[in-house]
Protein backbone atom coordinates (compact mmCIF):
# COMPACT_ATOMS: atom_id res chain seq x y z
CA UNK A 1 0.00 0.00 0.00
CA UNK A 2 2.90 2.72 0.72
CA UNK A 3 4.60 1.68 -2.41
CA UNK A 4 1.85 2.16 -4.47
CA UNK A 5 1.04 5.11 -2.45
CA UNK A 6 4.70 7.15 -3.41
CA UNK A 7 4.29 5.87 -7.01
CA UNK A 8 1.13 7.61 -7.69
CA UNK A 9 0.65 9.52 -10.58
CA UNK A 10 0.86 13.34 -10.30
CA UNK A 11 -2.70 14.64 -10.11
CA UNK A 12 -2.54 17.12 -12.32
CA UNK A 13 -6.48 17.63 -12.94
CA UNK A 14 -7.04 18.55 -9.32
CA UNK A 15 -3.65 20.81 -9.18
CA UNK A 16 -5.34 22.70 -11.83
CA UNK A 17 -8.68 22.66 -10.53
CA UNK A 18 -7.21 23.88 -7.57
CA UNK A 19 -4.76 26.37 -8.66
CA UNK A 20 -8.31 28.19 -10.50
CA UNK A 21 -10.39 28.22 -6.98
CA UNK A 22 -7.11 29.61 -5.02
CA UNK A 23 -7.24 32.43 -7.49
CA UNK A 24 -10.76 32.59 -7.23
CA UNK A 25 -10.62 32.84 -3.83
CA UNK A 26 -8.04 35.88 -3.65
CA UNK A 27 -10.01 37.70 -5.79
CA UNK A 28 -12.43 37.22 -3.95
CA UNK A 29 -11.42 39.19 -0.69
CA UNK A 30 -10.13 42.27 -3.40
CA UNK A 31 -13.77 44.19 -2.57
CA UNK A 32 -14.11 44.06 1.27
CA UNK A 33 -9.42 44.55 1.36
CA UNK A 34 -9.78 47.66 -0.87
CA UNK A 35 -12.82 49.08 1.68
CA UNK A 36 -10.62 48.66 4.86
CA UNK A 37 -7.40 49.16 3.27
CA UNK A 38 -7.99 52.41 1.22
CA UNK A 39 -7.39 54.87 3.57
CA UNK A 40 -3.88 53.35 5.04
CA UNK A 41 -2.86 52.56 0.87
CA UNK A 42 -3.41 56.24 0.19
CA UNK A 43 -0.83 56.98 3.07
CA UNK A 44 1.58 55.01 1.59
CA UNK A 45 4.34 56.23 -1.30
CA UNK A 46 4.13 54.85 -4.49
CA UNK A 47 7.14 53.29 -5.92
CA UNK A 48 8.76 55.11 -9.43
CA UNK A 49 7.14 51.76 -11.15
CA UNK A 50 3.93 52.55 -13.16
CA UNK A 51 1.04 51.05 -11.33
CA UNK A 52 -0.23 48.19 -13.94
CA UNK A 53 3.33 47.19 -14.32
CA UNK A 54 3.70 46.86 -10.53
CA UNK A 55 0.35 44.78 -10.41
CA UNK A 56 1.72 42.81 -13.42
CA UNK A 57 4.37 41.67 -11.31
CA UNK A 58 2.61 41.31 -8.54
CA UNK A 59 -0.14 38.86 -10.10
CA UNK A 60 2.82 37.00 -11.18
CA UNK A 61 5.17 36.83 -8.43
CA UNK A 62 1.93 35.86 -5.88
CA UNK A 63 0.63 33.05 -8.89
CA UNK A 64 3.95 31.69 -9.15
CA UNK A 65 4.22 31.44 -5.28
CA UNK A 66 0.51 29.35 -5.35
CA UNK A 67 1.54 26.92 -7.70
CA UNK A 68 4.62 25.90 -5.99
CA UNK A 69 2.57 25.79 -2.72
CA UNK A 70 0.03 24.20 -4.23
CA UNK A 71 2.16 21.60 -6.28
CA UNK A 72 4.07 20.73 -3.17
CA UNK A 73 1.11 20.37 -0.59
CA UNK A 74 -0.59 18.01 -2.86
CA UNK A 75 2.28 16.03 -3.53
CA UNK A 76 2.99 15.51 0.25
CA UNK A 77 -0.26 15.35 1.59
CA UNK A 78 -0.94 12.01 -0.41
CA UNK A 79 2.59 10.45 0.60
CA UNK A 80 1.06 11.54 4.37
CA UNK A 81 -2.54 9.63 3.39
CA UNK A 82 -4.25 13.20 4.07
CA UNK A 83 -6.93 13.41 1.38
CA UNK A 84 -9.80 15.12 -0.23
CA UNK A 85 -12.07 12.90 -1.02
CA UNK A 86 -14.67 14.77 -2.50
CA UNK A 87 -12.41 16.72 -4.89
CA UNK A 88 -10.57 13.12 -5.90
CA UNK A 89 -13.58 11.96 -6.38
CA UNK A 90 -14.30 14.86 -9.17
CA UNK A 91 -10.98 14.77 -10.54
CA UNK A 92 -11.43 10.55 -11.75
CA UNK A 93 -9.13 9.82 -8.89
CA UNK A 94 -11.81 7.24 -7.28
CA UNK A 95 -15.47 6.17 -7.69
CA UNK A 96 -17.78 8.76 -6.69
CA UNK A 97 -19.94 5.52 -5.20
CA UNK A 98 -17.11 5.26 -2.45
CA UNK A 99 -17.26 8.53 -1.09
CA UNK A 100 -19.61 9.65 1.83
CA UNK A 101 -20.87 12.92 1.49
CA UNK A 102 -23.27 13.04 4.47
CA UNK A 103 -19.99 12.81 7.63
CA UNK A 104 -17.57 15.21 5.86
CA UNK A 105 -20.41 18.07 5.08
CA UNK A 106 -22.06 17.14 8.23
CA UNK A 107 -18.60 17.54 10.42
CA UNK A 108 -17.58 20.67 8.67
CA UNK A 109 -20.69 22.34 9.40
CA UNK A 110 -20.87 21.57 12.64
CA UNK A 111 -17.33 22.11 13.39
CA UNK A 112 -17.28 25.84 11.85
CA UNK A 113 -20.76 26.36 13.75
CA UNK A 114 -18.95 25.73 16.91
CA UNK A 115 -16.33 28.05 16.61
CA UNK A 116 -17.96 30.75 14.64
CA UNK A 117 -20.31 31.14 17.85
CA UNK A 118 -17.20 30.53 20.04
CA UNK A 119 -15.05 33.25 18.02
CA UNK A 120 -17.69 35.96 17.49
CA UNK A 121 -18.16 35.72 21.50
CA UNK A 122 -14.88 36.69 22.28
CA UNK A 123 -14.51 39.33 19.32
CA UNK A 124 -17.47 41.03 21.09
CA UNK A 125 -15.59 40.56 24.76
CA UNK A 126 -12.58 42.13 23.08
CA UNK A 127 -14.55 44.99 21.09
CA UNK A 128 -14.46 47.50 24.03
CA UNK A 129 -11.07 47.23 24.78
CA UNK A 130 -10.49 47.21 21.04
CA UNK A 131 -12.21 49.44 18.97
CA UNK A 132 -9.98 49.03 15.80
CA UNK A 133 -10.77 45.31 15.37
CA UNK A 134 -11.03 44.19 11.81
CA UNK A 135 -13.87 42.38 12.57
CA UNK A 136 -15.98 45.83 14.06
CA UNK A 137 -14.26 47.61 10.72
CA UNK A 138 -15.67 44.97 8.41
CA UNK A 139 -18.79 45.00 9.99
CA UNK A 140 -19.79 48.68 8.45
CA UNK A 141 -19.29 47.29 5.12
CA UNK A 142 -21.75 45.59 2.56
CA UNK A 143 -22.78 41.63 3.29
CA UNK A 144 -22.25 40.55 -0.06
CA UNK A 145 -17.91 41.82 0.62
CA UNK A 146 -18.15 40.52 3.50
CA UNK A 147 -19.42 37.02 2.44
CA UNK A 148 -17.15 36.79 -0.64
CA UNK A 149 -14.19 37.15 1.53
CA UNK A 150 -15.27 34.18 3.40
CA UNK A 151 -14.14 32.17 0.54
CA UNK A 152 -10.97 33.55 0.72
CA UNK A 153 -10.48 31.63 4.21
CA UNK A 154 -12.44 28.33 3.24
CA UNK A 155 -10.23 28.29 0.32
CA UNK A 156 -7.19 30.05 -0.08
CA UNK A 157 -6.12 29.95 4.16
CA UNK A 158 -6.80 26.38 3.99
CA UNK A 159 -4.75 25.61 0.49
CA UNK A 160 -2.25 27.30 1.94
CA UNK A 161 -1.99 26.80 5.74
CA UNK A 162 -3.16 23.12 5.72
CA UNK A 163 -2.59 21.44 2.41
CA UNK A 164 1.00 23.30 2.00
CA UNK A 165 2.47 24.30 5.81
CA UNK A 166 0.91 21.32 7.60
CA UNK A 167 1.99 18.65 4.78
CA UNK A 168 5.36 19.84 4.71
CA UNK A 169 5.89 20.23 8.18
CA UNK A 170 4.39 16.79 8.80
CA UNK A 171 6.14 15.43 5.78
CA UNK A 172 9.85 16.53 7.42
CA UNK A 173 9.13 15.86 11.36
CA UNK A 174 7.33 12.51 9.65
CA UNK A 175 11.03 11.71 7.88
CA UNK A 176 12.88 12.13 11.11
CA UNK A 177 11.15 10.51 13.04
CA UNK A 178 10.20 7.45 11.43
CA UNK A 179 12.49 6.44 9.10
CA UNK A 180 11.75 3.44 8.19
CA UNK A 181 8.14 3.76 7.22
CA UNK A 182 6.17 6.56 5.19
CA UNK A 183 3.11 6.61 7.66
CA UNK A 184 2.01 9.53 9.10
CA UNK A 185 2.40 9.07 12.98
CA UNK A 186 -0.06 10.49 15.37
CA UNK A 187 3.04 12.48 16.63
CA UNK A 188 4.45 13.85 13.58
CA UNK A 189 0.76 15.23 12.79
CA UNK A 190 -0.04 16.76 15.91
CA UNK A 191 3.58 18.91 15.53
CA UNK A 192 3.11 19.70 12.69
CA UNK A 193 -0.96 20.63 13.52
CA UNK A 194 0.05 22.83 16.04
CA UNK A 195 3.01 24.81 14.59
CA UNK A 196 0.92 25.36 11.50
CA UNK A 197 -2.08 26.83 13.33
CA UNK A 198 0.47 29.14 15.45
CA UNK A 199 1.68 30.15 12.67
CA UNK A 200 -2.07 30.62 11.32
CA UNK A 201 -2.46 33.15 14.30
CA UNK A 202 0.98 34.86 13.53
CA UNK A 203 0.14 35.14 10.24
CA UNK A 204 -2.94 37.74 10.82
CA UNK A 205 -1.33 40.18 12.57
CA UNK A 206 1.02 42.16 9.73
CA UNK A 207 -2.76 42.64 8.01
CA UNK A 208 -3.99 43.39 12.09
CA UNK A 209 -0.91 45.86 12.37
CA UNK A 210 -2.35 48.43 9.74
CA UNK A 211 -5.39 49.03 11.88
CA UNK A 212 -4.22 48.84 15.33
CA UNK A 213 -1.20 48.76 17.48
CA UNK A 214 0.11 45.06 18.26
CA UNK A 215 -0.14 45.30 21.97
CA UNK A 216 0.17 41.76 23.97
CA UNK A 217 -3.31 41.64 23.95
CA UNK A 218 -3.83 41.28 20.47
CA UNK A 219 -0.88 38.98 19.72
CA UNK A 220 -2.89 36.82 22.13
CA UNK A 221 -5.93 37.11 20.97
CA UNK A 222 -4.52 36.31 17.67
CA UNK A 223 -3.09 32.89 18.74
CA UNK A 224 -5.62 31.63 21.07
CA UNK A 225 -8.48 32.36 18.65
CA UNK A 226 -6.85 31.57 14.89
CA UNK A 227 -5.25 28.55 16.71
CA UNK A 228 -7.66 26.92 18.26
CA UNK A 229 -9.58 27.57 14.88
CA UNK A 230 -6.49 25.82 13.06
CA UNK A 231 -6.00 22.80 15.43
CA UNK A 232 -10.35 21.94 14.73
CA UNK A 233 -9.35 22.34 10.63
CA UNK A 234 -6.39 20.56 10.71
CA UNK A 235 -7.90 17.75 12.75
CA UNK A 236 -10.51 17.72 10.50
CA UNK A 237 -8.28 17.66 7.40
CA UNK A 238 -6.64 14.49 8.53
CA UNK A 239 -10.23 12.25 10.01
CA UNK A 240 -12.38 13.64 7.12
CA UNK A 241 -10.44 15.23 4.09
CA UNK A 242 -9.62 18.91 3.40
CA UNK A 243 -12.91 19.78 1.83
CA UNK A 244 -14.32 19.29 5.98
CA UNK A 245 -11.89 21.97 6.86
CA UNK A 246 -12.80 23.76 3.78
CA UNK A 247 -16.15 23.95 4.91
CA UNK A 248 -15.74 24.49 8.84
CA UNK A 249 -13.40 27.54 7.82
CA UNK A 250 -16.17 29.09 5.30
CA UNK A 251 -18.72 28.49 8.01
CA UNK A 252 -17.09 30.01 10.51
CA UNK A 253 -15.94 32.74 8.81
CA UNK A 254 -19.60 33.41 7.52
CA UNK A 255 -21.19 32.70 11.37
CA UNK A 256 -18.48 35.72 12.17
CA UNK A 257 -18.58 38.06 9.28
CA UNK A 258 -21.60 37.60 7.88
CA UNK A 259 -24.11 37.07 10.81
CA UNK A 260 -21.71 37.93 13.68
CA UNK A 261 -20.84 41.46 11.77
CA UNK A 262 -24.81 41.61 11.21
CA UNK A 263 -25.11 41.91 14.51
CA UNK A 264 -22.87 44.41 15.21
CA UNK A 265 -24.44 46.63 12.94
CA UNK A 266 -27.79 46.57 14.86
Amino acid sequence: MNSLRLHQPYPWRLFWFLLVAEVLAAVAIIPIAKDMLGAVLVKIERPPIPLPLLILIGAVQNLALLGITLWLGLKLSRRLGLRMPLLESFAGEKPAASVRLAPILASGLLVGVALGLILVSCLLLLAPRLPNLPFLIAARLPIWKRFLACFYGGVYEELLTRLFLLSTIAWIVNRTWRRPTPQLSNSAFWFANIFSAIAFGLGHLPSASLFMPITAIVVVAALLLNGIAGIAFGYLFRTRGLEAAMIAHFTADFVIYVLGAGFIKQ
